[in-house]
């Protein structure tokens, strides 16, 4: 059995979100939170803006095609390991948006694609109408309903998961814009 000053020597094992195992010992742990306070003035002030210039044009490329809702693969992806390889049928739709804290506001076009989850096209949705303002201070997706208006009678709240929802083989499949059959 080892004695105490050996037990102190081996640095403590972390298992990570992805299962893998990693070893931290305090001063990996220390020069992580210098880079970052050293960092922070650079990102905030020179860093900052191209850094998020760059994430909003990777997740435009991105969102030009499908991305599964439940792993995150998607059709035009910069990993490797998250690529969708089989070919999937979709149709570009442009939905004309009423913004939700005010309806007498003009339409707002936003791009989605008819594969989408309703969850995903109301994040697609959200970035259009809040595009402006910061991440943190818009609604979630999860809390918005996404209400779907044919004429001026016509109202249907569309969802991931209702009534409508197709099982196949004890699995079910995330209702879509195709699902509902929405078209422009």
């Amino acid at each position: 059995m080892p004695n105490q000053a050996q037990q102190q020597a081996v640095a403590p094992c972390v298992i990570d979100w992805e299962g893998q195992q990693r070893t931290e010992s305090v001063a990996e742990k220390m020069l992580t939170n210098w880079f970052a306070f050293l960092l922070h003035k650079f990102l905030k002030e020179c860093a900052g803006e191209p850094l998020f210039m760059l994430y909003c044009a990777i997740k435009q490329q991105m969102e030009k095609g499908p991305i599964d809702a439940i792993t995150g693969e998607a059709r035009y992806s910069l990993s490797e390991d998250k690529l969708i390889r089989q070919q999937i049928e979709y149709k570009t739709l442009i939905l004309n948006c009423v913004n939700p804290d005010n309806e007498n506001s003009p339409e707002i076009p936003v791009k989605v694609l008819n594969c989408d989850t309703i969850t995903q096209v109301k994040e697609k949705i959200l970035d259009a109408v809040y595009k402006n303002m910061p991440y943190s201070q818009r609604p979630r997706a999860v809390d918005m309903d996404l209400e779907w208006r044919q004429g001026r009678m016509a109202r249907v709240v569309l969802q991931d998961e209702d009534i409508t929802t197709k099982i196949e083989n004890d699995w079910k499949r995330l209702n879509t814009l195709l699902h509902y059959q929405v078209s422009t």
